[in-house]
C-alpha cells in the first residue's frame, strides 16, 4: 500500500484530534469489513437519526464500487490479455522452412545454361514438442501469478475503502456525541442566567457556560467539514469526485464477534500474499522445467524432392541436423533457477512467521478493546452519568460551583468519545485479522 493512501484530514486543535491520533496508528485492512448491525450502548437520545436511504452508502456497496471501478484494479485486466497472448505464443510452434536450390547451373563447359543444373525443392521443421509444452506451462503459470497479484491489490483497495468508510461512520457518531454537548451546554447557559438574574450566580460564571457553549459548537463544525472530507475521500476510491451520498449507515458500539485465537492461526494460509509465494514458486518451478529442456540440442530434419536435368530424373532427398555441445548447455540457468526457488521458499518462511506474530499481537488488542468497553459501558459511564445528576443537584443548592459541574459534563463526554473510540478500535482489529487471514466478511454493514 502506498504511502499517500495512509493521509488523512489535517488534525486540528480540537476534539476531532482525539479521533485523528488513534488513526495514524492503525491500520485498517481486510478484503472488507464485518463490522455488525449493532444496537446502541447509550440510551435512545443516543441514536444517530435515521436519513433518506437514497443518501445514506452501504458498507457493501462501498466495497462493490471499488472492486469494478477503482484504477489501479482496472489495469490488471490489461495485464491479464498480455498474459493471454504469451499463453497464445507459447503453444505456437516455429513454422517449417521451404527452401529452393539450385544447383550446377550457369557455369562453364559441361554445365553451362541449365542443361545440367539440378533443383531441389525442400522442407525442413525443428522437434521442439516437449519444448513448447514447457514454455505454454509457463505462461500459464504466469497468469495465475498476476491473479495472485490482483488479489492483493483488491485487498488493499478494499481495505482503504474500509478506512475511510469508518472515518466517515465515526464522525457520523461523534456528531451525536457533539450534539449531545451543545444540549447540555445549553441547558447549563439557561439555568445559570436565571440563576444569575435571581443573583444567586456570579455574572462571571454566565460568561463561562456561554464560551464553554461556543466551543461545544465549534466541535460541531469541524466535525461536519471532517465528515464531507471522509466523504469525498471514500467516493474517491470508485473515481468519483462529487459523492452521491451524504452519510454511511452503520453503527460502531457494539463490539463485532471473532472467533478463537486457534481457530485464526489455522486460516493464516489463506493470506493473499502467502498464495502469491504459492503462485509464484509454481512460475519458477515452470522455468525449472523450460531450463532443463532447453539443455538439449533441438533437431532439425529436412526432406524434399530433386530434379537433374540433364537426364530428366527426381530423387528424394532427405537430411538431419543435430547441434553439437552435449546435452548439459543450459546448467547457469538451471543453477539460478534452483537457487531463485529456494529463495521464494525462505521468503514464504519469513512471511509466515511474521503474520502469526502479527496475529498474536493484533488478537490481544482487539482482547484489549473488548475489555475496554466493558468496562467503559458498564463501570464508568453509569457512574458518571450519577455523578452529573447529583452535582447537578449540588449546584443548584449551591453546594458546588459551575467548575464542578462542568468538570463532570467533560467527564461524561469524555468517556462516551472513550467508548466510541474503543469500539472503533475493535473493528480496526477486527479487519486486521481478517486480512492477515485471508477470511471472507459474512456479515457487513
Amino acid at each position: 500500500m502506498n504511502q499517500t493512501d495512509n493521509q488523512f484530514t489535517a488534525e486540528k486543535p480540537i476534539h476531532s484530534r482525539f479521533y485523528n491520533r488513534f488513526l495514524n496508528t492503525a491500520l485498517i485492512v481486510g478484503v472488507s469489513m464485518s463490522l455488525s448491525v449493532a444496537t446502541s450502548l447509550y440510551a435512545e437520545e443516543n441514536k444517530i437519526s435515521q436519513v433518506n436511504q437514497g443518501s445514506t452508502l452501504t458498507l457493501f456497496d462501498a466495497i462493490q464500487r471499488t472492486f469494478d471501478q477503482h484504477p489501479d484494479l482496472q489495469s490488471f485486466q490489461h495485464r491479464i490479455k498480455a498474459q493471454q497472448g504469451r499463453v497464445i505464443q507459447a503453444n505456437l510452434s516455429p513454422k517449417p522452412e521451404v527452401e529452393l536450390t539450385l544447383e550446377d547451373a550457369l557455369g562453364s563447359g559441361n554445365f553451362g545454361g541449365l542443361d545440367s543444373a539440378q533443383t531441389t525443392l525442400s522442407v525442413s521443421w525443428v522437434l521442439d514438442q516437449g519444448l513448447k509444452e514447457k514454455r505454454s506451462e509457463l505462461a500459464s503459470r504466469g497468469t495465475g501469478l498476476i491473479e495472485s497479484e490482483r488479489a492483493i491489490k483488491q485487498l488493499d483497495t478494499a481495505t482503504q475503502t474500509a478506512r475511510y468508510y469508518l472515518m466517515a461512520l465515526s464522525f457520523q457518531e461523534r456528531q451525536v456525541i457533539a450534539k449531545r454537548s451543545i444540549a447540555l451546554a445549553e441547558t447549563t447557559v439557561i439555568e445559570i442566567k436565571q440563576r444569575v438574574k435571581v443573583g444567586k450566580t456570579p455574572l462571571a460564571e454566565r460568561y463561562r457556560a456561554e464560551a464553554e457553549l461556543a466551543k461545544r459548537r465549534l466541535v460541531l463544525v469541524d466535525l461536519e467539514h471532517e465528515l464531507e472530507a471522509s466523504l469525498h475521500q471514500l467516493a474517491a476510491q470508485w473515481g468519483s469526485t462529487s459523492p452521491g451520498f451524504n452519510s454511511v449507515s452503520g453503527v460502531l458500539l457494539t463490539p463485532p464477534k471473532v472467533i478463537s485465537f486457534k481457530a485464526l492461526k489455522k486460516q493464516i494460509s489463506h493470506n493473499p500474499e502467502l498464495a502469491r509465494y504459492l503462485s509464484l514458486e509454481r512460475v519458477k518451478q515452470a522455468e525449472l522445467n523450460l531450463a532443463k529442456q532447453q539443455r538439449e540440442p533441438l533437431w532439425k530434419f529436412t526432406t524434399g524432392v530433386r530434379r537433374y536435368e540433364r537426364t530428366d530424373d527426381f530423387g528424394i532427398v532427405a537430411g538431419i541436423s543435430i547441434p553439437f555441445g552435449g546435452s548439459n548447455r543450459n546448467q547457469g540457468r538451471i543453477a539460478e533457477v534452483n537457487a531463485k526457488l529456494s529463495q521464494n521458499q525462505s521468503e514464504a518462511d519469513a512471511l509466515r512467521i511474521r503474520i502469526e506474530t502479527s496475529v498474536f499481537i493484533v488478537y490481544q488488542q482487539l482482547e484489549h478493546s473488548f475489555h475496554l468497553s466493558d468496562m467503559l459501558a458498564l463501570e464508568i459511564i453509569p457512574r458518571l452519568e450519577k455523578a452529573l445528576k447529583e452535582t447537578h443537584q449540588a449546584y443548584e443548592l449551591g453546594k458546588y460551583s459551575y467548575l464542578d459541574w462542568l468538570a463532570v459534563q467533560n467527564e461524561l463526554l469524555d468517556a462516551q468519545s472513550a467508548l466510541l473510540e474503543a469500539s472503533l478500535s475493535a473493528h480496526i482489529n477486527k479487519i486486521e485479522l481478517e486480512r492477515l487471514t485471508g477470511t471472507q466478511i459474512t456479515s457487513p454493514f
